[in-house]
């Protein structure tokens, strides 16, 4: 039924659109993320030494990729570096994980960053306004850009009355996910039938 559902999607599309195409793929890869990481796992096993070999013949260009792909990329890798150290400190709050708001606000400084950086080449950091260091959450809310030399010069000092406010905003933060998520729980509940099938599945069939 998914599969006839986005098949009636496709016939709909100009494929040379490039938004539209980049829309349909964002939407498939949403709806089909199980079936893309069963897939992915299936040929990693299947073809192991296959990728061995390629991987050997192929060493310096695949390093060069890697190195081109981090220079035209320092925002998204210092997001991910970032994420990381937070969470070997557990500074992520539980209810942030694996939210998708969540991850493209948390986007949005590291990219002001590499934009600033990009106009006037002052290095910029991506800064946690409570340090992490003194029990600060990994969380946007949370995040301001400031040059190197800003940064090393406020080190791990933070203002009591910021890290109060910070508190009451992720808790409102919190608040207000929680009651998203049960408007979109009930809007998903009214969308479905007695048999829990989704009515627009019903309807396409």
């Amino acid at each position: 039924m998914q599969l006839d559902l986005f098949k009636d999607v496709e016939e709909k599309i100009d494929w040379k659109d490039p938004v539209q195409v980049s829309e349909y793929k964002r939407e498939y890869r949403l709806n089909n993320k199980e079936r893309i990481s069963e897939t992915g796992r299936e040929y990693h096993l299947n073809n192991k030494e296959k990728k061995r070999e390629y991987n050997l013949k192929n060493k310096e260009r695949i390093r060069e990729t890697k190195r081109e792909w981090v220079q035209n990329n320092r925002a998204a890798v210092n997001q991910r570096n970032a994420k990381r150290r937070a969470m070997k400190i557990r500074a992520i709050p539980e209810w942030l994980k694996n939210c998708p708001i969540e991850k493209k606000r948390m986007s949005h400084p590291f990219k002001l960053a590499q934009i600033y950086e990009d106009m006037d080449g002052i290095k910029r950091n991506v800064d946690h306004m409570w340090p992490l260091i003194d029990g600060g959450p990994h969380w946007s809310g949370n995040l301001e850009v400031l040059t190197e030399t800003e940064n090393k010069s406020k080190w791990t000092y933070s203002c009591p009355k910021l890290k109060k406010q910070i508190k009451l905003n992720l808790k409102e933060a919190e608040i207000l996910k929680h009651k998203e998520t049960i408007c979109y729980n009930q809007s998903e509940a009214q969308l479905t039938d007695g048999s829990g099938l989704h009515l627009t599945d019903r309807m396409i069939t």
